[in-house]
């Protein structure tokens, strides 16, 4: 039985023969444990928003956050999403996280009027919701906020294992006044041939491709080809993981729109 999982985990039509060290059913036995961890998280309202501020490249300004969940377990402990995440998208949980996060993030720009847009994080596992578009149409309109101050973010990788639903979504996001940001931009890297058909409004650089920027040369020109591609098809660029002053300075010069990393401002539970 933990061989069969082993070669699943291997991308499937493929065989393993059985090994004890690289067993791993403790883990599978600690994984399934988070459906019930995540379950009571829900019923007891113990999952929180923090917020990371989105900066203009040439300003520094904070031009939108995005929302970051976490849990706060039974003791009180806060769980970086790490922690439940993993186990919540192999478990199906991951569709509950997102239709939370979604209302607690509207909520907030309810509650905030003055408060710049917030961008939210959706799974690939919510994509195979129909109804996704329409729960957020429903939850903008039930807290009255105008659909331009939510921003949705998708994975690269799973809008392209579903390309055909992924392009609806976006469209219909898109036709709503959403804006929508393709997440983690440039892993596959032959997908510049998809951005006809996925048509986001902002690309965000994968971190691999910004962690070392000050000191790769290869990485520089990825990030410019990526630059380039969007500029020309009228989409704005963000940079994550900017760590410190050269790479800010880096993605400047590169002629990247804004900036996301530690350099400029951690996460935090409070925004104003």
């Amino acid at each position: 039985d933990a061989a069969m999982y082993q070669a699943k985990r291997a991308g499937k039509n493929c065989w393993r023969v059985y090994r004890p060290e690289l067993d791993e059913s403790a883990h599978m036995l600690t994984q399934l444990g988070w459906n019930e961890k995540i379950q009571a998280a829900l019923d007891e309202d113990r999952l929180v928003l923090h917020f990371q501020g989105i900066h203009a490249v040439d300003t520094r300004s904070i031009c939108h956050y995005e929302a970051l969940v976490r849990m706060v377990d039974p003791e009180g402990n806060l769980l970086l999403p790490g922690n439940f995440i993993p186990a919540a998208e192999r478990t199906g949980r991951i569709v509950d996280i997102d239709r939370w996060v979604i209302r607690a993030a509207i909520r907030k720009l309810a509650e905030q009027p003055a408060l710049p847009p917030i961008a939210i994080n959706v799974s690939a596992r919510s994509f195979d919701d129909p109804d996704l578009s329409r729960t957020i149409r429903s939850t903008l309109e039930e807290f009255a906020v105008t659909p331009a101050r939510l921003m949705i973010e998708l994975t690269e990788t799973a809008a392209l294992a579903n390309i055909r639903d992924s392009e609806s979504f976006i469209r219909d996001l898109r036709q709503l006044g959403c804006t929508v940001c393709l997440d983690d931009f440039g892993v596959g890297f032959s997908s510049f041939a998809y951005l006809k058909h996925l048509s986001a409004n902002v690309l965000k650089i994968d971190g691999m491709f910004v962690r070392n920027l000050a000191n790769s040369h290869e990485d520089q020109v990825f990030v410019r080809a990526i630059v380039e591609v969007a500029r020309g098809l009228g989409k704005k660029t963000v940079a994550e993981f900017v760590g410190d002053a050269a790479t800010l300075a880096l993605v400047a010069e590169l002629g990247v729109d804004y900036a996301q990393g530690y350099f400029l401002s951690f996460p935090i539970a409070e925004i104003s």
